[in-house]
């Protein structure tokens, strides 16, 4: 490993260290406060009984193609999109999700079911809303959107 990616590693460690003890450390940049939104969304599920299967998933073939958080509730695959937001924002994280971006996470779970040739019967694609305060604290109000209806057809 090379040092700077070592030093990355480093410095994501020592946020998500202080990130477990309540502090919105280093969310000076969008990376950043990604990164947060998506370890908070993690958490937040982990606690209502999901299995995180993967984080960050890229596609193999197309590596614009992601999805945030893959999870498993009960006998269901779960495709998780978490929108991070001040409290500041204009419009809601849920909001933020236009015809664009949902047209680019359908392909995404296509490419996903298709790489890793799974067969499932149950799916279903849930936004976690992150909204955070931008303080040195974090305070954070997180809202869990089940179901949004983006399958319009089969994915297989």
């Amino acid at each position: 490993m090379n040092g700077g990616r070592f030093l990355q590693c480093f410095k994501d460690l020592f946020n998500k260290f202080f990130w477990s003890l309540g502090f919105a450390f280093g969310l000076k940049d969008k990376k950043q406060l990604g990164s947060f939104g998506e370890w908070s969304a993690k958490k937040f599920l982990q606690r209502k009984d999901f299995k995180v299967i993967a984080s960050n998933w890229r596609s193999r073939r197309d590596s614009r193609n992601e999805i945030d958080l893959i999870c498993i509730d009960k006998e269901c695959l779960v495709f998780v999109e978490v929108r991070t937001r001040s409290s500041h924002s204009f419009c809601c994280g849920y909001e933020s999700i236009n015809g664009k971006k949902r047209k680019s996470l359908l392909r995404s779970f296509k490419l996903y079911l298709n790489e890793n040739l799974i067969r499932v019967n149950n799916y279903r694609f849930d936004v976690v809303e992150i909204d955070i305060c931008p303080n040195k604290y974090c305070i954070l109000d997180v809202y869990h959107h089940e179901n949004i209806a983006i399958f319009d057809q089969n994915l297989h």
